[in-house]
């Protein structure tokens, strides 16, 4: 990026736009304001749309040549970002954005705001050079780290969906290797609550004849919670074999040893490591993210009244989300003991998505990335869940995932950075990209 472009981006990062905390509804506007006006650099036109949560930013960049049957591509970003959790983890300021030894240092830097400036500046460059063959239609959200719908619900209501997009949220594999996703795993999110009695009682006087509620919501969790390394069968239906392309990126990854190893976990079954790529990527996963009930932290003989505990399941790729959590919700509700009250509140349903590296216009991005870049690129499917992609893809649009951050930018961690030489990469593989698209689409 040229200095101008870097401190734009700066500013960008300056803004404290935390979608998940109310005190930042300020931030937010004034974030999503600067974001439209860097569309409105690019010669197009910005609107700042207020919604039932946070603001949209929607526009459009028009073809150099303004012709009215330029191919139409979304480009889809989002400029909120996550919390930045203890301060004092950070090296620098999460707001306060820093560039050492070449890496700027900055909550958003690669999670969002980093990643989706390198589209708007490609779309600033091919205009002010002539080169922009195809309007782009701006959709860049305030609500993906915070679980809103306000952009799947544009998208939806879109007349005429676009032929393709354009997101960067995706990281490449490694250094001077891109990727291109070509999955998404969806999401089915729950809290659920078991009552075991009216009250906590002394497990001395009514031990062995009175229902304990963490008793009963082990066995409700029993009976989704995975085993030998594969979700209960139910679940399992939808689930998708992999390309041969896909089969064959994955021989060129790291091992499973290796990427469990270096994230500090350990492998769940013998398997884990050898079906590591397939298990993360293309089936369904169920985990239980937390737990509350009686005080571990006291010597106590009680049987607790109540417990709780939030899980949820990983949607195969292709595979229907809604049915899916239908199914983990009946299961868990025939595995509840008698007498046991169970409330099962779902925490939402997030889309997954199956993307053919054989799509023309996927391919034609991989190409684009290619040739502007030097570098070949990977398709690959990423574990991960983006609800605005389900939803472009069920409007019939072909959707390019990428980024040019890596895995160890410390995405939603502190001291979260990008290179500075991923800024420019990015910038001249969206360049790329947008070239490919204007004769694909």
């Amino acid at each position: 990026m040229t200095d101008d472009e870097l401190e734009r981006l700066l500013d960008l990062l300056r803004v404290p736009s935390i979608s998940a905390d109310p005190a930042h509804e300020g931030d937010m506007l004034r974030a999503a304001e600067m974001v439209a006006d860097e569309v409105r650099r690019a010669g197009g036109t910005a609107a700042v749309v207020s919604t039932s949560g946070h603001p949209l930013v929607v526009g459009e960049v028009p073809p150099s040549d303004e012709a009215s049957d330029a191919p139409v591509v979304t480009i889809y970003g989002h400029y909120d970002v996550q919390p930045p959790g203890d301060l004092a983890l950070w090296t620098s300021p999460p707001f306060a954005p820093e560039v050492r030894d070449g890496i700027v240092y900055a909550r958003g830097a690669t999670d969002d705001k980093g990643n989706m400036f390198m589209l708007l500046v490609a779309l600033q460059r091919l205009r002010a050079e002539g080169r922009l063959g195809v309007r782009a239609r701006i959709l860049i959200d305030g609500e993906e780290e915070s679980g809103g719908h306000s952009a799947v619900d544009a998208i939806a209501a879109e007349e005429h969906p676009a032929r393709a997009a354009v997101i960067f949220d995706s990281p490449m594999i490694a250094p001077g290797r891109p990727a291109v996703c070509t999955g998404l795993r969806g999401l089915a999110y729950f809290r659920v609550t078991v009552r075991g009695g009216d009250a906590d009682l002394h497990s001395g006087m009514y031990g062995g004849a009175a229902l304990n509620a963490i008793h009963a919501l082990m066995q409700v969790l029993d009976a989704v919670v995975m085993r030998d390394g594969r979700v209960a069968s139910p679940l399992l239906e939808g689930s998708p074999e992999p390309s041969q392309a896909e089969v064959d990126a994955w021989a060129t990854l790291p091992g499973g040893a290796e990427e469990l190893a270096q994230a500090g976990g350990r492998p769940l079954d013998a398997l884990a490591v050898e079906e590591f790529r397939r298990r993360t990527t293309m089936l369904p996963s169920v985990d239980v993210h937390g737990i509350r009930a009686g005080n571990p932290g006291l010597v106590a003989t009680v049987i607790p009244a109540v417990a709780e505990a939030t899980v949820s399941c990983r949607v195969p790729p292709g595979a229907d989300a809604d049915s899916l959590a239908t199914t983990m919700r009946t299961l868990m509700e025939a595995a509840c003991p008698a007498g046991a009250e169970l409330d099962i509140e779902g925490l939402g349903v997030a889309g997954s998505s199956r993307l053919d590296p054989a799509d023309p216009v996927l391919a034609a991005a991989m190409r684009g990335i290619t040739d502007a870049t030097g570098l070949p690129v990977t398709p690959l499917g990423i574990g991960g869940s983006i609800p605005v992609v389900a939803a472009m893809v069920d409007r019939g649009t072909s959707v390019v995932l990428s980024g040019f951050g890596l895995p160890d930018d410390g995405l939603h961690a502190p001291d979260e950075h990008m290179r500075l030489e991923n800024l420019d990469l990015g910038v001249r593989g969206a360049i790329g990209i947008l070239g490919a698209l204007a004769e694909v689409t």
